[in-house]
């Protein structure tokens, strides 16, 4: 199940690419799938609302719905909207890699948030990761454009909101349950999303063709929701370290799909700068026991 999801959400980038070549913004793409994809997440939350804490405080409890929502805005409405941006202007093969680079971010913050150093296996994941982002990103290419610089900071800023969400839902997924954190959050992005359309586009402007909203379906329910679905209930039934190593998949997934699907090709260093990303999220995930 695990891998599914992990094969399926890798599709993301591509599904937005295809959606950019039919004329929509990354503002079309990145509201209409958020506010779209709430049904879905909550008829999630709705099959599993027995995994909700009852022994909460009506003050606790709204802490951490106020949390949970803060924590979505960040994540599912600034981070996906510069996520989408992104792939406007790199490869999808390219930002998968870069996404997912957040456990470095992970590291840093739970280093300074805890003042001490990391130990030395985790410090050569990170230099593995880090390599591999260089070799993925091409950062010592001297060809590269200040708008692809722009893109692949974009990129990492969204990998960060990734690392933060993952700090913060740690605690709070125990007690309200992952998938009605996960619907507070994408209900707040949803909100989030509501706003920023009208006053960028115009909801009543939306005028799209029948082939686009049929590729954003696929989008919502093959590359958002139903992976949500696949690794929400492989965590529960191999455990979140397994289902993190799993998870691996998403970036050559992403590179296979975009070399047979878009023509994307990918350098020899990028395809090595991606199996160190890997070695290093392993190895980071492999260590998760290890004091930092």
């Amino acid at each position: 199940m695990v891998a599914a999801g992990a094969i399926l959400i890798a599709g993301k980038g591509l599904f937005a690419k295809a959606l950019y070549d039919m004329g929509l913004s990354f503002h079309d793409v990145a509201a209409i799938r958020s506010v779209l994809a709430v049904p879905g997440f909550a008829l999630l939350a709705w099959l599993y609302r027995g995994n909700i804490s009852r022994s909460l405080d009506i003050s606790t409890h709204r802490r951490d719905l106020l949390l949970a929502a803060a924590i979505g805005l960040l994540c599912y409405y600034l981070g996906a909207l510069a996520n989408f941006y992104a792939l406007t202007i790199i490869a999808a093969s390219v930002e998968r890699p870069l996404l997912f680079a957040y456990p470095i971010f992970v590291v840093l913050i739970t280093t300074v948030l805890h003042r001490r150093a990391p130990s030395a296996p985790v410090v050569l994941a990170l230099l593995l990761t880090t390599a591999g982002v260089v070799l993925v990103t091409g950062a010592f290419n001297a060809t590269l454009t200040a708008e692809q610089w722009t893109g692949m900071g974009w990129i990492c800023f969204c990998s960060l909101t990734i690392a933060i969400y993952f700090l913060v839902s740690a605690e709070l997924t125990q007690r309200l349950g992952s998938s009605f954190f996960t619907f507070i959050a994408m209900a707040s992005a949803a909100v989030g999303f509501l706003g920023h359309y009208q006053v960028v586009q115009g909801w009543q402007n939306i005028d799209l063709s029948s082939a686009a909203w049929m590729t954003l379906a696929a989008l919502i329910i093959f590359s958002t929701v139903l992976p949500l679905l696949l690794m929400a209930e492989g965590v529960r039934r191999v455990g979140a370290s397994r289902a993190a190593l799993i998870s691996t998949l998403g970036p050559p997934a992403t590179a296979i799909m975009a070399y047979y699907l878009t023509g994307e090709m990918l350098t020899l260093s990028q395809l090595a700068g991606i199996a160190l990303v890997i070695i290093g999220v392993l190895s980071l995930e492999l260590g998760r026991s290890r004091p930092y």
